[in-house]
């Protein structure tokens, strides 16, 4: 009896070790896809943050944001420095 439990518990741990890795990746979170996306929206912002990170938007480039630090909380998206019309 104790060698059938013993098979039994091994199966299942087997079998919830492969369902694990059959997941989907994560999504990005909405609050991280929006200060990617923060310089689509807002054609004549250069420069946003967040309170945590600071993206940049060269001209005639794509925008690039730093990775955010581990005890940094997010605010609401604002624009610290605008150029140019809106295209």
């Amino acid at each position: 009896m104790r060698i059938a439990a013993t098979i039994l518990a091994l199966a299942l741990l087997l079998l919830l070790g492969a369902s694990a890795q059959q997941l989907p990746p994560p999504e990005i979170a909405a609050s991280e896809a929006s200060i990617h996306g923060y310089g689509d929206r807002d054609t004549t912002c250069a420069e946003w943050t967040d309170g945590c990170r600071t993206c940049v938007k060269p001209d005639g480039g794509d925008p690039t944001c730093p990775n955010i630090g581990p005890a940094c909380q997010p605010k609401a998206i604002t624009c610290s420095r605008r150029t140019g019309a809106a295209k």
